[in-house]
């Protein structure tokens, strides 16, 4: 399966992809302008001239940044996850909501609503001008290429999300569900740690040949890759059950005691066990309570 790969800068946590699928665009990059600004003149003048519409794998302020900003790819045909469109004709108000709920899990931290300006600004995006022509939903045919792929409803790191799978080739375009890390990845207000455990194990089913994901190279291990990330999830949940065995914690305190992690990472590994707990809450297996000092399991 040919496609050209594009790595756009973001304003924190290194690089994102825009892929190159004969003349349609696999996500748009970030929104800030470290991003946009070179997406656009990629497109005006550039790599990504010709393009002729725009498909997203999630709506996530790194994969639709272009979208949001660069009138010429606005008005593109755009082919998204069903359940996208809300999000993205919505966007001030997603953002809003999402840096709200980032500010209250991370008391205790002194965030406060304006440091998110950087990663998540508030400015006037294209929204509703956005040419929305298809909605996409799982088991349906998109061709990219001059090749006819499936989509596969992927969701746990985002919902929507959405894979794109090439069977004769055993290309699997893979979203961000599968993070070269080997690690669930947090995205605020979006995110479910048992539908991306239930993802991974369908997109292992598939038996893809190289997994093409949306930050970093292609991985020619996908079942390698895809028994990693399952593993991690096993193995944090063990840690926060047998911490929460010990009695109720304080999340922030488990990431820097128990983790070892007492540098930058903190406030977003706090947020990440977050997510973890929130799924074994719905399992039945521990409370949790936000509070003024910060994120407590009991």
């Amino acid at each position: 399966m040919q496609y050209e790969r594009f790595e756009f800068q973001q304003p924190e946590w290194g690089e994102v992809n825009v892929l190159r699928v004969g003349d349609t665009l696999v996500d748009t990059g970030h929104v800030a302008p470290v991003s946009r600004d070179a997406v656009r003149e990629a497109v005006e003048d550039g790599p990504l001239a010709g393009v002729e519409r725009v498909l997203h794998t999630h709506p996530h302020i790194d994969h639709v940044g272009g979208s949001q900003t660069v009138d010429a790819l606005a008005e593109l045909p755009h082919l998204v996850p069903a359940g996208a469109v809300d999000l993205l004709y919505g966007y001030t108000d997603y953002l809003r909501r999402a840096r709200e709920e980032m500010t209250r899990l991370l008391a205790g931290f002194g965030a406060t609503d304006s440091q998110w300006d950087r990663y998540f600004p508030i400015e006037s995006y294209a929204e509703e001008r956005i040419e929305v022509t298809r909605e996409l939903t799982d088991g349906d045919t998109v061709e990219l290429g001059g090749e006819s792929l499936t989509v596969v409803s992927t969701p746990g790191h985002a919902d929507p999300h959405l894979a794109f799978h090439h069977e004769p080739s055993g290309t699997l375009f893979s979203g961000d569900l599968v993070d070269p890390s080997g690690r669930f990845q947090y995205g605020p207000l979006l995110g479910d740690v048992g539908a991306y455990v239930e993802s991974l194990r369908r997109v292992r089913a598939l038996d893809p040949d190289v997994l093409v994901p949306m930050h970093g190279p292609a991985m020619d291990d996908p079942d390698a890759r895809i028994e990693r990330a399952l593993a991690d999830v096993e193995r944090t949940v063990d840690r926060l059950l047998t911490h929460r065995a010990d009695g109720p914690f304080l999340v922030r305190e488990f990431v820097v005691e128990e983790l070892g992690i007492d540098d930058f990472r903190v406030g977003y590994v706090t947020l990440t066990m977050y997510e973890y707990l929130r799924y074994l809450e719905r399992r039945g297996e521990c409370t949790v309570r936000v509070a003024d000092d910060g994120i407590h399991v009991e």
